[in-house]
């Protein structure tokens, strides 16, 4: 069976390319040209910030927080802003990259949803766990409000709805199509992971000299969501850390008013960041021997090219 696509007159095929191939290198086949990948994460890049722009733009018309605030329909247009990289990903990846659907997803050519969910049950359980330690053990916070937010309410409410939406779409970009954008062009599956975790940082606008705490805390979310997705195959744990993350961060600030110290923070105490640092890597331990346990593929035995998906044959399906 061919999996990257059928090489051109004069070309060879690596035969590394040949067989299942890992999560990071779904996207690349020969089919399409390699230089697609910067074009289409470009795309990508320019649809979400007409839509941010779009989005806030509506949200400010309505209502302007004040400094250093969120309220409840700042964070939902935030939220929306960063949901719509997932259609966003998924339709540049089969449209422009002619990758066959499903394959940003995991390497089964869709969301492995019992996974998901044991995923997320463990990263909620890690969270709150973690929390409990904060509490404790009188580790320092983001912010010093005191209280319940006065919008607490719909910030929860908020929060439930759309903010696993939000954590998926920021997956779906750095972990998915940036991840496999790399791999499309570089074998190593480390480097793949440490460049999106870079651009991942830096997408929050965090820089080592400004805050070397803060930037080690996004950095080890990074490394340890790219990791996970390579390891098990899929986006499912690193979507499950991220909204089971976001979730307990956000009710946490609605009930201690500090809703727009946790989502503009630009410093972190270190005591929190170590927190964070030994709750990723426990979840990264948890969520490896959960996919080992559950049996989960991490190579892809599909076509990864939509043209290819017609070489299976008539009434042939592909899951």
């Amino acid at each position: 069976m061919s999996y990257a696509g059928t090489p051109g007159p004069g070309a060879s095929l690596d035969p590394r390319d040949t067989g299942p191939q890992p999560y990071h290198r779904l996207l690349r086949n020969n089919v399409t040209p390699s230089a697609f990948v910067l074009l289409g994460a470009l795309t990508v890049l320019v649809g979400w910030m007409f839509w941010s722009v779009l989005v806030l733009s509506i949200q400010q018309s309505i209502r302007t927080d004040p400094k250093g605030t969120v309220s409840w329909l700042g964070l939902l247009a935030t939220n929306l802003s960063l949901i719509v990289l997932i259609p966003l990903t998924m339709i540049v990846a089969t449209k422009l990259n002619k990758q066959t659907p499903g394959l940003l997803s995991s390497v089964t050519g869709k969301v492995r949803w019992r996974p998901l969910a044991v995923f997320g049950v463990a990263a909620v359980v890690v969270e709150l766990v973690m929390l409990g330690v904060i509490e404790l053990g009188g580790v320092d916070v983001l912010g010093g409000g005191s209280g319940v937010a006065p919008d607490a309410a719909g910030v929860i409410a908020v929060t439930l709805l759309t903010s696993t939406f939000q954590a998926a779409g920021e997956e779906y970009f750095f972990r998915g199509y940036l991840l496999q954008a790399v791999g499309a062009v570089v074998r190593s599956s480390l480097v793949a992971v440490l460049v999106t975790t870079v651009l991942f940082t830096m997408a929050h606008g965090v820089w080592p000299w400004e805050s070397p705490a803060l930037f080690l805390d996004r950095f080890a979310f990074g490394l340890v969501a790219g990791l996970l997705a390579v390891l098990t195959g899929g986006l499912e744990a690193p979507i499950a850390a991220h909204a089971a993350n976001n979730v307990i961060t956000f009710i946490y600030a609605a009930l201690t008013n500090s809703v727009g110290d946790s989502l503009g923070a630009s410093d972190a105490p270190w005591s929190l960041v170590i927190v964070d640092v030994v709750k990723f890597a426990a979840f990264g331990a948890i969520a490896v021997l959960l996919a080992r346990k559950q049996g989960m593929a991490t190579r892809c035995e599909l076509p990864l090219a939509t043209s290819l998906v017609s070489d299976r044959g008539p009434g042939r399906r592909l899951l």
